[in-house]
């Protein structure tokens, strides 16, 4: 897989956890601030990760960046849901 397929990867496993967690907060399944606080943590675990990938030699900035593009969106869903 090139770098597109792993962005479009991302981006509709991304699409996914915001619909579910919509969808679980509007049912009153899930407790607004906990699906905020799980919206975070993987954030804050996909950085972690991101800071790994950029100890490994070979991997490519585009791929480093759109980890950190996952991130912020993360965070930004995290404080409107």
């Amino acid at each position: 897989m090139d770098e597109f397929d792993n962005a479009a990867h991302n981006m509709a496993a991304l699409t996914a956890t915001i619909a579910l967690y919509r969808a679980l907060v509007r049912k009153g399944l899930m407790p607004r601030d906990e699906a905020m606080q799980i919206l975070l943590d993987e954030a804050i675990a996909n950085a972690i990760q991101t800071e790994a990938l950029m100890q490994e030699p070979g991997v490519s900035k585009k791929t480093i960046e759109i980890n950190r593009q996952c991130e912020e969106i993360l965070k930004f869903i995290a404080e409107h849901l």
